[in-house]
């Protein structure tokens, strides 16, 4: 009896399994559930992180991982990844490979892992630790163990978030946490039960959380991060100790005290260089033209490298070091920008953000690990300008799309105070591509196209007006065109450069074969661009409809068409009203000529999974429209 409930329960678990006389095999692939499989390319079968709590300034977590790789899509998940640096140190390391039986194929040693100490920062105290493994029999299942001992200061504890991917499920994971007893903490969990069960040992409280049968999200366009869906929890000490800086993580304000003590001293500037700031503003009547000023000499004189040194990465490099190499990342650049404007008698904030994907951070669990990047803000009597200092082409005043309406922490000596960037109406971020077309009859169209990129838009277009060579330039218009045998020339970038920036690209375009002959016929489609929205494949969707920002499109496109043709046909116009969104297509006819105008405006917004098929209808309309054909008949 005894025997068979231990197989009941190693089927749950995915546990090692041995008959007496018989070889132990560990995490077969027939132990997982069926529901687990579907839309997974892996299978975390087990996760274990142990943390041990000593002080405020040491630690040790044990950690083992077993994950299942399906099939190609999951084989990235067979790597380990861990870095070493003045905070954390790896000190044990080991693996193992099963087959689909769960028969030990090979074992994978310390000395198996590649040390790195490669990256992308200019500067980094960090040393990568890798293990690559593949084959090309699936399923197999690779299961590592491993020790990190934190070193040198404890801000936050192991984040534990045993699903790393879309399409990766969860057989078993657990989480235990022993520290000294009378050590608060504060505990934040997503998708997971914040009740734990707690035990004590050798005078320390034990705390254990569980997840159980997590099933694999399949990724559907326009929906919310993986991060929304997977299980997470974080757990922070109420105190804590840092390198030599120690401070308090209950509140946000604690987070900018902790905050102000790395910055604070850092914004001395050398005293000829503060009296040639005093003469650089000399005669301006307004702070804001002497922020102005001074942000535009920051531009010019700096470039952004990344630097990941010392109090872990957050602690920014001096104002006098960056004035002497002229260079920094967003930490040293913005205290250098805030150091500047000290020097002529006006006040800033250097503020912590989060760069990208995530808008709002987790307002209840104060902790700079929140962030991955700083800007300067500055105040004025009528208004308040957040600066990016990273970029040397940012127009003065204008808040780009990875930081519009992202929540922030403004570091001041009284401690941190909460603030939320601008966010931009959709309308503002806009393009507009204005085409002057002459066809003629034997299918040839030469035409001079305009476009004007606006807000959110203008910054895409950055790349192409500074770091494009002509040819590349070509290449880039040319994939906008459903147009075969196109010629591009002429091509010319003008920047209108404040708070509401623009971009203006015009070239001349000439093509061969734009409209199709057939007889005394010509075939001339309504949009030569490529315009198509994405359709989605899925006939049943699960998860709402995300839209992080919104935009309007206009194309309108002029035909002059030749002496001796007439419009034979002409699509219907078209006019779309949505919840999510609008689209306008209209063509109209005046003096020989054709005058189209399309417009699409995607509203920012979460829409329900239940208008799937709305949306569905909504963009093959659209995309009907963009594909329409104009006849035109010779007399």
């Amino acid at each position: 009896m005894w025997k068979s409930y231990f197989v009941v329960i190693a089927f749950l678990f995915g546990v090692s399994v041995s008959v007496a006389g018989a070889e132990t095999l560990n995490y077969p692939v027939s132990q997982i559930p069926d529901s687990l499989k579907t839309d997974a390319y892996s299978v975390v079968r087990y996760e274990s992180t142990h943390f041990e709590y000593y002080d405020q300034h040491n630690g040790l977590q044990k950690v083992v991982r077993v994950v299942t790789i399906l099939d190609e899509k999951g084989k990235d998940e067979a790597d380990f990844f861990e870095g070493t640096g003045q905070f954390w140190e790896l000190k044990k390391f080991s693996g193992e490979v099963y087959d689909a039986n769960g028969k030990l194929v090979k074992k994978i040693r310390n000395a198996d892992l590649i040390t790195s100490s490669f990256s992308q920062e200019v500067a980094s105290d960090e040393i990568k630790n890798i293990y690559s493994y593949s084959q090309p029999n699936y399923p197999y299942t690779i299961k590592y163990e491993y020790e990190i001992k934190f070193k040198n200061g404890i801000v936050m504890f192991p984040v534990f978030a045993p699903v790393h991917n879309y399409n990766q499920s969860l057989q078993n994971a657990e989480y235990v946490l022993q520290i000294p007893k009378g050590v608060e903490y504060n505990v934040f969990t997503r998708n997971f039960s914040k009740e734990a069960v707690k035990t004590s040992k050798d005078g320390s409280d034990v705390c254990r959380w569980e997840s159980v049968g997590f099933k694999a999200i399949d990724e559907e366009p326009v929906m919310a991060g993986i991060d929304s869906f997977v299980p997470l929890m974080m757990i922070k000490p109420c105190e804590f100790a840092y390198d030599k800086f120690t401070g308090s993580l209950n509140s946000w304000n604690d987070v900018g005290k902790f905050e102000w003590n790395l910055i604070k001293d850092r914004d001395v500037l050398p005293d000829q260089f503060v009296e040639k700031l005093k003469g650089m503003v000399s005669g301006l009547t307004s702070d804001k033209e002497k922020v102005k000023k001074i942000y535009g000499f920051l531009q010019k004189s700096t470039r952004y490298v990344s630097i990941q040194l010392g109090v872990g990465g957050w602690q920014p490099i001096a104002a006098s070091s960056v004035h002497q190499t002229g260079f920094g990342d967003c930490k040293g650049l913005s205290n250098y920008l805030r150091a500047m404007l000290k020097a002529v008698g006006i006040e800033s904030y250097f503020t912590i953000i989060y760069s990208g994907d995530k808008k709002q951070f987790i307002k209840e669990f104060a902790t700079p690990a929140q962030f991955n990047h700083a800007i300067l803000t500055v105040p004025f009597k009528t208004d308040t300008i957040p600066l990016e200092c990273t970029s040397q082409y940012t127009p003065f005043g204008y808040v780009h799309d990875n930081i519009a309406g992202h929540n922030a922490l403004l570091v001041t000596p009284e401690g941190g105070k909460l603030y939320k960037l601008p966010q931009y109406a959709d309308t503002l971020s806009y393009t507009h591509k204005y085409l002057q077309v002459s066809v003629y009859k034997n299918g040839m169209m030469k035409a001079n196209v305009q476009c004007g990129y606006e807000m959110h838009e203008f910054r895409g277009m950055l790349d192409f007006e500074k770091n494009m060579n002509n040819d590349e330039r070509v290449k880039d218009i040319k994939a906008d065109f459903h147009l075969p045998n196109m010629t591009i020339s002429d091509i010319s970038c003008v920047e209108k450069r404040d708070e509401l920036p623009r971009m203006t690209v015009k070239y001349k375009l000439n093509s061969e074969t734009y409209a199709a002959k057939s007889g005394t016929r010509l075939f001339c489609p309504v949009n030569p661009l490529k315009n198509s929205m994405k359709l989605f494949s899925k006939r049943n969707r699960k998860y709402p409809f995300v839209f992080e920002n919104g935009g309007l499109e206009v194309d309108t496109i002029q035909i002059a068409l030749p002496e001796g043709v007439r419009i034979e046909s002409c699509p219907s116009n078209v006019s779309l009203k949505k919840t999510f969104g609008s689209f306008h297509s209209t063509i109209q006819q005046h003096d020989g000529k054709l005058m189209i105008v399309q417009k699409i405006n995607i509203k920012r917004g979460t829409y329900p999974a239940n208008m799937n098929n709305e949306m569905k209808d909504f963009m093959v309309a659209i995309n009907n429209a963009f594909s329409a054909q104009i006849v035109l008949k010779a007399d």
